[in-house]
């Protein structure tokens, strides 16, 4: 007993941010379950939690794409990413040493989500991006280095990667929203972590320095996400500069039709224009060009009290 104890306690020392990573995740879901809506979890909620919107990364919120990964408020997900952390991280941890698997889980939760951002408009939530870089590294390390040994690690793979696509296939027909770009992402991370001490070291941290120049990057600069281009078009608009704003979200509604920022940030400013041009009309005595911006105003907002209340004064 006082062996099996003994053994315990070492594992426990061999893994203790492991353990600290679960334990803060645990903690963090249970807040976040405390303070949530008997139905929804709030944007602003998740925010305080370390999972800022899409938008708000852009915005300088770049932390947000590492403080993510300890957010979870389905318990299903939080389950599955727990027990990954676990297994695969306190296997990981002990055989790589503390210094190693935090700059190991550092670089691997800062690309996959990026990626999963600049490809999808969402960094994702969870540890199902590290989980996946941890079974990358375990899987390879299996192949070159021998404290690494995974039994029937081809049927693991198979399974891994398959939840990858049945994942997606439920995204777009059964309303579920996982983050399987960061998934994959992450385990190409791992993979590539596994050959940093092998005679392909030299391939292995180009590709990492690439991966992480991008991720950085695309924070910046994304273009094609409908996102960042709202983020932009957000800073303009107040800065006062509407004609730039404009500019980025039309950007944004070119790559997403349905992007609520684009669209509901263009009406704001299109409401703001006619309001500018009721004002001037109305006050010119010009009641015929009045009455038309108003009504034009009440067909985009028609709970627009302003517009309404200057209709009825109207002679």
């Amino acid at each position: 007993m006082n062996e099996i104890l003994k053994t315990i306690i070492k594992n426990l020392r061999q893994a203790r941010f492991t353990y600290f990573l679960f334990f803060y995740c645990l903690l963090i879901f249970i807040v976040i379950q405390y303070f949530k809506n008997k139905t929804s979890v709030s944007d602003e909620i998740l925010t305080y939690s370390g999972a800022p919107v899409a938008i708000d990364i852009y915005t300088f919120q770049y932390w947000g794409i590492i403080t993510n990964s300890f957010v979870h408020y389905e318990i299903g997900n939080f389950v599955l990413n727990a027990v990954g952390i676990l297994l695969l991280g306190s296997y990981v941890e002990r055989r790589i040493g503390i210094y190693k698997f935090f700059l190991f889980g550092l670089v691997a939760s800062a690309i996959s989500s990026a990626i999963q951002l600049t490809f999808s408009d969402d960094a994702g939530i969870g540890l199902s991006g590290v989980n996946y870089a941890l079974f990358g590294f375990s899987f390879t390390k299996s192949f070159i280095d021998t404290r690494f040994r995974i039994v029937t690690k081809n049927i693991a793979l198979f399974v891994m990667l398959l939840f990858i696509p049945i994942f997606e296939y439920m995204n777009l027909n059964g309303n579920w929203n996982v983050a399987t770009i960061s998934l994959f992402s992450g385990f190409v991370v791992g993979i590539l972590f596994a050959f940093l001490d092998t005679t392909k070291k030299k391939v292995a941290k180009f590709s990492l320095i690439f991966l992480l120049f991008f991720s950085f990057t695309s924070l910046l600069y994304a273009p094609w996400s409908a996102q960042w281009n709202c983020a932009k078009g957000i800073s303009w608009h107040e800065k006062g500069e509407t004609e730039k704003a404009k500019e980025y979200y039309l950007n944004a509604i070119a790559c997403n039709q349905s992007s609520l920022c684009g669209n509901d940030n263009l009406k704001i400013i299109k409401v703001d224009e006619l309001s500018a041009k009721a004002f001037t009309a109305h006050n010119r005595g010009d009641y015929l060009k009045a009455r038309y911006f108003y009504e034009e105003i009440l067909k985009i907002n028609p709970e627009n009290s302003w517009a309404v209340n200057n209709l009825k004064r109207l002679p």
